[in-house]
């Protein structure tokens, strides 16, 4: 179910990216229809390589793979993005990059809370409830210093020191 919730994660934020990206390039929305299909890709390609953490490489090779495999299929017909020239594909590839970094600190985040979680997390949380420590009392004629709560906060000024 995880691997299915990251690989859906994966396919929307290629999906959109790209979608917004040609809608601003070419001035007319991606059907969706379109939208659907191409989300296919980026799902089936997150699906094979989200079994395992993959290293960063790995993770925006894919997206880079899947923001060129989306920019085929989103193209308006006539080749409209034919005047773009070098412009579309690094415009692709800065968003591969950027969406790309951005969803492998996602998964490494992810991996992390996963080992902390199985391998440590269970042991740190009691079945049952911890018991509150009790104060000792204090020793007769033992000096007990004056706090208030005056004293005890940070004293807030304004200005330069």
């Amino acid at each position: 179910m995880l691997r299915l919730a990251r690989a859906i994660v994966f396919a929307m934020a290629c999906v959109a990216v790209t979608a917004a990206g040609h809608t601003l390039a070419g001035g007319a929305a991606v059907a969706p229809a379109t939208l659907a299909a191409g989300g296919m890709l980026p799902l089936g390609l997150a699906w094979v390589l989200g079994g395992r953490e993959r290293g960063p490489g790995v993770v925006l090779a894919a997206t880079a793979a899947a923001q060129f495999a989306l920019h085929e299929l989103f193209a308006t017909p006539m080749g409209a993005h034919a005047h773009f020239g070098l412009g579309m594909p690094l415009a692709h590839l800065t968003v591969a990059l950027l969406t790309g970094w951005w969803l492998y600190r996602g998964e490494s985040a992810f991996w992390l809370m996963l080992r902390l979680w199985l391998n440590g997390l269970p042991r740190l949380l009691p079945l049952a409830p911890l018991p509150t420590p009790v104060r000792p009392a204090p020793v007769e004629g033992s000096y007990a210093p004056f706090v208030t709560r005056w004293v005890a906060t940070p004293i807030g000024r304004r200005g330069p020191p």
